[in-house]
């Protein structure tokens, strides 16, 4: 492990791609043994400054020191060799294989006779596993597991490669209250070996708990620099934003008395969920909220169409319909908002005017010419009502934030005049603004017709925005809530694995 005194510094550090300056003259370091924590709004500078720390992005200026030693970093290779790892927010992993080929991939212990040593490969990975409290079989095919157990195999690849610096993008997002306290611990633990941690996250109330230090990035400069023990969230808002926006739903309505526009009985999907009567009232916003395994995401999908349910049926304005791939829902206009927007949600490198016109090709396609200048309108009149930071709507995708791209998906079906929106973990991983926004989208749906089925586990953010809230566990619907009822603590223990 690194020694207790490894420093490492970003000194002014400029950036410009067409259009926005990403980042002006940015300074930036973290010392062995802390958590130094990144926030700042989507589109702040963030991912850019840690692509210039991992060598996939070149800076125009600045310099990068190791122990005051100045040091190029060329590419992904430099930084590793730096003995630097990232964790990222969007996985990098082969579903084909296996977790402890994925932990060790490109980086396979051998056995003398220059054979890849499996059975090394999966203790080392167990222990891996085994020291950071996950059990996790080393033998489970990645493709089957979700997107918690990903985050978890992410950060054990991370470890594998004996780093002095770890950078975390957004390591809790898909993580559940439970497994975020292990992650704590594992950070904790890295602390006390001299690893240095670079932490980035939108859940303030976390990075209070386990920064040593918290630095604001805003629109490409340092905002603001803080110690833990002398800020709140309160200051850190308006740090990030310069102002303080309190996200409530005011218009917040009970509606019970309207007819049930999506009605799902006794679904079962092997041993994943079991027994689901959900009613959707039109209007409503109906929050679903259960940990890993708990059936929630995977429920979503099956009323999507992705995966097809064993058991039960559904019915759509009191008819039952039949639903066996995705394309027969979204013709009865249920669009499926996915939490894994980087392979399901987007194509990456299509343009922004593309992805957004999507699914409404064919309302754009009159007898066969695609009718741009329609799309163009379309697409700005969303880039305006979503706050989309974009310098041209024909740049990709995947040169958006995060949260910018979590935009994008939702004006995507948007455009389509859905009934019913099914929205998996829609605020994961991005800033407060734009869950503000994304939230009023959904209430705006709502407001004019629509019904939204919004899985998630910010509590406090269901809490506010939906009319009704069911908590699931182990594939079962532990309790419905009523909104006179909502209580964060009820709620939390009927979605706890006990």
């Amino acid at each position: 492990m690194g020694t207790h005194n490894d420093q490492l510094i970003m000194k002014g550090i400029s950036k410009a791609f067409p259009g926005v300056k990403a980042l002006d003259d940015v300074s930036f370091e973290v010392i062995s043994g802390e958590v130094h924590s990144l926030i700042g709004q989507n589109g702040a500078g963030k991912s850019t400054l840690m692509g210039i720390l991992n060598g996939i992005t070149k800076p125009d200026d600045g310099n990068i020191y190791l122990n005051n030693n100045l040091v190029k970093i060329d590419d992904p290779k430099d930084a590793f060799n730096l003995n630097l790892s990232i964790v990222h927010q969007e996985f990098a992993l082969c579903n084909n294989l296996t977790v402890a080929e994925n932990i060790y991939l490109g980086d396979e212990p051998h056995s003398k006779s220059g054979f890849v040593d499996y059975k090394k490969m999966h203790l080392d990975a167990k222990y891996l596993l085994d020291s950071i409290n996950v059990s996790l079989g080393t033998e489970e095919i990645v493709g089957d597991l979700n997107t918690s157990q990903w985050q978890i195999i992410e950060i054990c690849k991370a470890l594998a490669k004996k780093p002095k610096f770890i950078v975390m993008d957004e390591p809790t997002a898909s993580l559940d209250e439970k497994q975020i306290d292990n992650l704590f611990d594992i950070i904790n633990t890295l602390k006390k070996n001299g690893i240095g941690i670079i932490y980035i996250s939108h859940k303030l109330k976390e990075i209070i708990h386990i920064s040593d230090r918290i630095t604001v990035l805003k629109d490409g400069k340092i905002n603001n620099s803080f110690l833990k023990q002398q800020v709140n969230e309160e200051d850190l808002i308006k740090s990030m934003i310069g102002e303080n926006i309190l996200i409530k739903n005011e218009q917040q309505k009970k509606i019970y008395p309207k007819k049930p526009i999506l009605e799902i009985k006794n679904y079962r999907y092997s041993n994943i969920f079991k027994n689901i009567n959900i009613e959707l009232f039109e209007g409503e916003i109906l929050g679903l909220s259960g940990l890993l395994g708990s059936g929630a995401n995977e429920l979503l999908r099956s009323i999507f169409g992705i995966i097809k349910q064993d058991d039960g049926q559904i019915s759509l304005n009191s008819e039952i319909i039949s639903i066996n791939k995705p394309r027969d829902a979204v013709s009865r206009g249920i669009g499926y908002i996915p939490s894994d927007r980087k392979n399901e949600g987007l194509i990456q490198n299509n343009s922004i005017k593309d992805n957004s016109v999507l699914t409404i090709f064919e309302k754009l396609t009159n007898i066969g010419f695609f009718n741009f200048n329609e799309a163009t309108k379309t697409t700005n009149d969303y880039i305006k009502k979503l706050d989309i930071k974009v310098s041209n709507i024909d740049s990709f995708v995947m040169n958006l934030s995060g949260g910018n791209q979590q935009k994008v998906v939702i004006a995507k079906w948007l455009a389509k005049n859905c009934r019913v929106l099914l929205f998996d973990e829609p605020t994961r991983g991005i800033d407060v603004a734009a869950k503000a926004q994304i939230w009023k989208l959904i209430s705006k749906f709502t407001n004019e017709g629509g019904s939204v089925i919004v899985a998630s586990n910010e509590i406090p953010e269901l809490i506010n925005n939906c009319n009704r809230i069911i908590t699931m566990q182990k594939g079962l619907i532990s309790n419905t809530f009523k909104y006179e009822d909502f209580n964060e603590q009820k709620i939390s223990l009927n979605i706890s694995s006990k």
